[in-house]
C-alpha cells in the first residue's frame, strides 16, 4: 500500500508539471464580437477593414483600396482620433473585419530566391555570400517571415500604460504569445492612463509581428491625444490659435490596372522593405504637398508625427524656389522654427531649430512664425545615401507641404478680427513641462548598464533576407532577452553595427539621450550634424541610432510590470527579426516554474521512474523473502521427518 501511494504521488506531480502551460495560457482578453468592451472613461470601437479612397499623387489621380481603421472614406485614410485625459481609463474594442481578400500576399521562399538573383539595386551586402541553387535549399526562419497580413492587433505608441503586446493585456507570463486577432474576431483592450501622464500627442498602429509594415503601408494608423485642451489653452494664452496636425506617412504602392474597383494597392513586401516601390511618396495628412495658410506675424502650430514605415526625414522651411540649396547656404534664407515638445512631453521653454531629423514614431510640437508674406515649402532632403548602405535616391528629396503667408491685417481689419500676433515673442514663452528637472535621471541612480546591438546578416542561403538581429538573435516571443525592475533607472548603450538607420523604440517607458555619435563622415553626410544635435534633458520614447553609430540612453522605468518589447521602428526590420522581449518586474510563481519547465519535467519523470524501480525492487525482494521462508520451513520438516524417533515410528508401522 505504501508503495502504491508513492507511485500515485509522483504521477500526480508529473501531471501538474505537464499542465503548467495550460494553466499559464488560460487567461485571455479575446471577446465574443457581440459582447461590449465598455466601462471605461473613454470607450471606443475600432474596426480594421478594407476601404476605397480617392488619392492624387503628383498629377495622377488614383483609386486606392487597402486596409484601414477609417470608418468611411470621407474621413480620410487615417483612423478616428482618440481624445483622453490624464487619469482616464480607456477601453477599446478592436474588431478585425479584414475578411475581404486584398493584396499583397506574404512573400514565399521562391519570391525571396528570385529577388536574390537580381536585387534590382547595387547593394553592398549582396556580395557577402554565394546564392543557393534553388528555393528548396534556403534556410527559413519561420518566426520572422512576413505573414498574417489580415491578422492584427493594436499598440498605443508612447502611452504610459499597462503592457499590451502579448495576450492577455498586462501579462506576466514570459512565454505569452503575441495578441493575434484573426479576421472575424474581437479583442478588448482595457488600459489606465495615470493621473500625472504628460499631455501631448500620441498615436496608435498595428503591431503584430510579421504584418505591422504591410498594415502601416496600407494606412492603419491614427492619432491619440492626452489632455489636448490643456495644451491648447496654454498656447492660446499667447494667442497661438492656428493649430494643425502634420502627419508624415510613406506608403509603398503598386499600380494594379486590372481591378474593377481600384487601380492602386499596397506593394509587395519585398519591394517596400528596400524602398524599391515605383510609387513611394511622402504624404502629409494623406495628401501630396498640402497647403497651410498663415499671416505675417502669426504663429503657426503643428502637431507633427513622423509615421513613416521605412524612412527618416528632415523638416526644413525654405522660401519657395530655394529648396535646391543646402540649408547652410546663406542664399537659402531658411526660416528657423521652434520645438516646444517631443514624443508627447512638453518642454518648459522653446528650443530654436533650423533643421530637425525625424524618424518613424517620433512626434514634435512645432511653432513657426514668418516676417514676410509669400510662399514657403517644408522640405524633406539630405537623407540620401545615409539611410541605407550608401544607396543614393533613398529616400528621395521631396516637398512635404506648402505654406502660404499673407499680409498682416491692417488697422480696419483688426477691428473686425482678433489680433493675430502672439502676446510675447516665442523665445519668451513658457509651458508646463511634462517632466520637471527633478525627475531627470541622475547618474547616481543608474543601477546597471547594458548594451543593445542592432545588426544585419547577409546570408543568401537564409530567409528572410536580409536578416535583422538584436544582440545576435532574431526575434522569438518565448525568449526573455532583457529584464528590468519597476522604478529603477538603467543605462542602455545602443550600437548600430551597419550603415543602415535604425530608430530604437521602447514600449511603455521613456528615456533621456546622453550621447550620440557615428563613424560616418559628416562632410559626406552633413545631415548627421543635425541628427547628432540633441538635448540631453528631452524625454523620448524613440531615438534614431545613427548608421555605424551609437546612442547612450538613461531609462527611468515606471511602475508598470510584465512582458513587453524593444525594437527597431523601421517596421519591415521589426517584422523580420529586429525586436526583443523586455520583462519588467518579478514573474508570477507559476511562470517562474514554467521557465524551468523542461528541467522540472525531467526531474518529475526521474522521480517517477525511481519510485517505480523502488516499487519493483521491493516487490522482488518481498517475493524472495517469502521463498526463503518457505524453503526454511521445508528444511525444518525434513529434519523432523528423518529424526530417530520418526524412523522408529515408521518401522513400527511397517511391522504391524
Amino acid at each position: 500500500r505504501e508503495n502504491a501511494k508513492m507511485v500515485f504521488s509522483s504521477t500526480a506531480s508529473l501531471a501538474l508539471f505537464l499542465l503548467l502551460p495550460c494553466l499559464s495560457h488560460a487567461a485571455t482578453d479575446f471577446i465574443n464580437c457581440k459582447d461590449p468592451c465598455a466601462g471605461g472613461d473613454v470607450n471606443l470601437i475600432l474596426t480594421a477593414t478594407v476601404q476605397t479612397f480617392p488619392l492624387k499623387i503628383g498629377n495622377t489621380s488614383y483609386t486606392y483600396r487597402g486596409r484601414t481603421y477609417a470608418s468611411s472614406p470621407e474621413y480620410g485614410i487615417m483612423g478616428p482620433t482618440i481624445y483622453t485625459e490624464p487619469g482616464d481609463s480607456i477601453h477599446i474594442k478592436l474588431v478585425n473585419n479584414l475578411t475581404e481578400p486584398i493584396g499583397p500576399a506574404p512573400p514565399t521562399a521562391a519570391e525571396y530566391w528570385n529577388m536574390l538573383q537580381n536585387p534590382g539595386e547595387h547593394i553592398k551586402y549582396q556580395r557577402y555570400k554565394k546564392r543557393v541553387p534553388s528555393p528548396a535549399h534556403l534556410k527559413v526562419d519561420e518566426d520572422n517571415m512576413p505573414r498574417h497580413f489580415d491578422h492584427t492587433n493594436l499598440h498605443l505608441h508612447g502611452l504610459d500604460v499597462q503592457v499590451h503586446m502579448f495576450d492577455p493585456v498586462d501579462t506576466h507570463d514570459p512565454t505569452a504569445p503575441h495578441i493575434n486577432i484573426p479576421p472575424g474576431q474581437c479583442y478588448c483592450y482595457k488600459l489606465d492612463i495615470p493621473s500625472d501622464h504628460p499631455v501631448g500627442m500620441y498615436w496608435y498602429h498595428p503591431h503584430l509581428h510579421g504584418s505591422a509594415a504591410i498594415q502601416m503601408w496600407s494606412g492603419m494608423l491614427g492619432l491619440l491625444y492626452v489632455g489636448k485642451l490643456t495644451l491648447e489653452k496654454e498656447l492660446q494664452k499667447y494667442n497661438v490659435r492656428n493649430t494643425h496636425e502634420f502627419v508624415i506617412w510613406d506608403p509603398a504602392f503598386q499600380y494594379v490596372p486590372n481591378q474593377p474597383t481600384h487601380d492602386l494597392e499596397v506593394d509587395e513586401f519585398l519591394s517596400g522593405q528596400t524602398t524599391l516601390s515605383k510609387i513611394h511618396p511622402f504624404l502629409v495628412n494623406g495628401q501630396i504637398n498640402p497647403t497651410f495658410t498663415t499671416k505675417v506675424g502669426q504663429v503657426l502650430h503643428f502637431h507633427a508625427l513622423c509615421a513613416t514605415v521605412e524612412n527618416e526625414n528632415t523638416f526644413i522651411v525654405y522660401p519657395e524656389g530655394k529648396q535646391h540649396l543646402h540649408w547652410n547656404d546663406d542664399q537659402a534664407k531658411i526660416v528657423p522654427f521652434y520645438q516646444i515638445g517631443s514624443d508627447g512631453v512638453m518642454y518648459s521653454k522653446p528650443i530654436k531649430r533650423n533643421v530637425i531629423v525625424m524618424s518613424g514614431g517620433q512626434r514634435e510640437e512645432l511653432l513657426l512664425i514668418f516676417d514676410k508674406p509669400g510662399r514657403y515649402v517644408i522640405s524633406q532632403q539630405g537623407i540620401q545615401g545615409m539611410q541605407f548602405f550608401g544607396m543614393r535616391g533613398h529616400p528621395h528629396d521631396q516637398i512635404l507641404a506648402t505654406i502660404v503667408v499673407t499680409e498682416e491685417l491692417n488697422d480696419d481689419d483688426k477691428k473686425k478680427e482678433e489680433v493675430v500676433r502672439p502676446t510675447v515673442p516665442i523665445p519668451s514663452m513658457t509651458f508646463t513641462p511634462g517632466y520637471t528637472d527633478e525627475e531627470s535621471v541622475q547618474p547616481e541612480n543608474i543601477q546597471s548598464s547594458e548594451t543593445i546591438t542592432f545588426s544585419m546578416g547577409a546570408n543568401f542561403d537564409q530567409i528572410p533576407f536580409p536578416q535583422y538581429y538584436i544582440n545576435g538573435h532574431s526575434f522569438s516571443s518565448s525568449r526573455s532577452q532583457f529584464h528590468a525592475q519597476p522604478n529603477e533607472a538603467r543605462e542602455y548603450v545602443l550600437i548600430n553595427a551597419n550603415h543602415n538607420a535604425h530608430p530604437f523604440h521602447m514600449h511603455v517607458n521613456r528615456f533621456q539621450i546622453k550621447e550620440m555619435g557615428s563613424e560616418l563622415s559628416r562632410e559626406e553626410y552633413p545631415v548627421l550634424n543635425e541628427l547628432l544635435d540633441f538635448d540631453e534633458n528631452i524625454w523620448r520614447d524613440t531615438v534614431m541610432v545613427p548608421p555605424n553609430g551609437r546612442a547612450r540612453i538613461w531609462v527611468q522605468f515606471k511602475n508598470y510590470t510584465g512582458k513587453t518589447v524593444i525594437h527597431c521602428h523601421f517596421l519591415a526590420h521589426e517584422d523580420t527579426g529586429m525586436m526583443a522581449t523586455l520583462f519588467i518586474g518579478k514573474k508570477d510563481w507559476i511562470f517562474q516554474l514554467e521557465e524551468h519547465y523542461q528541467w522540472m519535467m525531467g526531474v518529475g519523470i526521474g522521480i517517477c521512474l525511481s519510485c517505480l524501480v523502488m516499487y519493483v525492487s521491493r516487490c522482488c525482494l518481498g517475493r524472495q523473502r517469502n521463498l526463503l521462508k518457505k524453503n526454511n520451513m521445508n528444511d525444518e520438516d525434513d529434519d523432523v521427518l528423518y529424526s530417530a524417533v520418526s524412523l522408529n515410528e515408521l518401522k513400527s508401522k511397517a511391522m504391524d
